[in-house]
């Protein structure tokens, strides 16, 4: 079983990588296809404004005076010989040519124009067979033109191609009447298509440039091969993390079962002072993990796992039995203490805790101390009823329950009406707020202290740090304090040691 999981991870992130290395090989090339779009659309505007100049340097003409003679055809000769984009110049009308640089052999049976500016405009001849389109540039000049044909603009003239016949362009002018011209290379379905707007000072057009799937795959970075060897490196050391931290999570299990068996979960005390008279008056017990190499780990390294995966329950008994130890080796002299314990909603669904704790008061171990339980607001209640009934049986061996973290969580006030709350305890994030009034919290903190009064709760701070967060508890007639301000948690000896002062 763990071996098909393994597999599916791996066929899983598999796919991921190579839709995302695909998804990106793909941005990437109509990245580069937008730029060539971009400098065949330079290309043209360039070529149109440089013929434009060349044929203004021609003479003005008129139809009543032009004769075609000798010298004029050198001219025009000259100035195709000059120009940069320019294969043939004609004075013509209509499609009647009346003179010409060069004779070249067409059959034209209409030519299509669109004025660009005042003296100029763009044409297509077409040729008898209609399988050719010529672009021309037209000079007006009244009642007769300079006709110039513009060399094929074809796109590997400006952009670098390693393939033939897979790359076309369309150039669309907004006009009246509309004219497209065109330069198509491949047949069928273009694979990948990117228009540019293209304004200039004689017209407006689109330029529109498409290849088919052989142009498209010059421009890719990845092959298929490549792509799936990369893929494959991919899932390969997402399936390793995968099983990292599968092993992870079973070895945190299995050592945490073993921390079980060999009871290596002690309590830590944290005292509680009566500002007042600055005594301890009794302590939270926290749980860490004492390995056997006497290192402790932090509780937030394992009880959140413990908590989500049932391990708490069983983890708490090794702590009870510690605290039980540690309480009957306190002095019958000294005052007595509670010991507040903490405990989540699964502790609450059978009566194992219960009779645990029963059978100890019962048998006077504790003497005159008492053991109290914490249940915290942030961990929800799910059958508020059900876990009354069993927590009234706790009440009637004198086992109260204090609410922890209070105002922070799911059961807010609620606890306090349904399960016979004795005591709440003001989270830390509240006490911080002391001294600044203009924080929300400030003002909670008061609404929280009212309303324990009120409901003739107990009242303890956690969390407090310094004498300024007591004085300002103590005005509001919060005594029982636990924090820092008197001591972090403790060992047993020292919490004894301490105590014992």
């Amino acid at each position: 079983m763990e071996r098909i999981t393994y597999c599916l991870i791996f066929l899983v992130a598999l796919l991921i990588s190579v839709g995302l290395l695909r998804g990106v090989d793909h941005l990437l090339a109509k990245q580069v296809i937008a730029r060539d779009a971009a400098i065949l659309t330079d290309k043209f505007e360039h070529l149109i404004k440089t013929s434009a100049a060349e044929l203004n340097e021609l003479p003005e003409i008129t139809f009543d005076s032009f004769v075609c003679s000798t010298e004029v055809e050198a001219q025009l000769k000259r100035a195709v010989f000059d120009a940069s984009f320019i294969r043939w110049i004609g004075v013509t009308k209509g499609l009647n040519i009346y003179c010409e640089s060069n004779e070249i052999i067409r059959e034209l049976h209409d030519v299509k124009h669109h004025q660009i500016s005042e003296t100029y405009s763009l044409g297509i001849l077409e040729s008898e067979s209609d399988q050719h389109l010529e672009l021309v540039l037209i000079r007006n000049m009244g009642d007769i033109f300079y006709a110039a044909s513009i060399l094929p603009l074809e796109p590997s003239y400006f952009v670098p191609m390693s393939c033939e016949k897979c790359l076309e362009y369309r150039l669309s002018f907004d006009s009246s009447p509309f004219l497209t011209f065109g330069y198509e290379s491949f047949d069928g379905d273009y694979y990948v298509s990117e228009a540019v707007n293209l304004t200039t000072d004689y017209f407006d057009a689109t330029f529109e440039l498409s290849g088919n799937r052989e142009f498209y795959e010059q421009y890719t970075y990845f092959s298929w091969w490549i792509v799936l060897i990369i893929a494959s490196i991919l899932a390969a050391w997402v399936s390793y993390i995968a099983r990292l931290w599968f092993n992870h999570s079973q070895s945190v299990h299995s050592q945490i079962i073993q921390g079980i068996k060999r009871s290596e979960f002690i309590p830590f005390y944290q005292p509680i002072v009566d500002s007042r008279s600055q005594k301890v008056i009794g302590a939270e017990v926290l749980m860490r993990w004492q390995r056997q190499d006497g290192s402790l780990m932090p509780p937030n390294q394992f009880i959140p796992y413990a908590e989500a995966n049932g391990l708490i329950v069983d983890m708490t008994k090794v702590l009870l039995a510690h605290v039980f130890n540690d309480v009957k080796q306190l002095a019958v002299t000294r005052e007595p203490l509670f010991f507040s314990v903490n405990i989540v909603p699964e502790h609450l669904d059978n009566d194992d805790l219960y009779q645990l704790l029963k059978g100890v008061v019962e048998s006077g171990e504790l003497k005159q101390h008492r053991i109290s339980l914490e249940i915290t607001e942030r961990h929800p209640i799910s059958d508020l009823v059900a876990a009354r009934k069993m927590l009234d049986k706790f009440y009637a061996i004198g086992i109260d329950l204090k609410l922890d973290d209070a105002g922070t969580g799911y059961g807010g006030f609620s606890y306090v009406q349904n399960l016979g709350i004795s005591t709440l305890k003001i989270d830390k994030m509240f006490v911080d707020t002391i001294g600044h009034q203009d924080n929300f919290n400030a003002k909670t903190i008061e609404a929280i202290i009212s309303f324990a009064q009120k409901s003739n709760l107990n009242i303890i701070a956690e969390g407090v740090e310094s004498h300024e967060q007591v004085a300002y508890l103590s005005e509001h007639g919060v005594y029982s304090i636990q924090g820092y301000v008197f001591s972090k948690p403790l060992s047993f000896d020292d919490f004894c040691a301490g105590y014992s002062h």
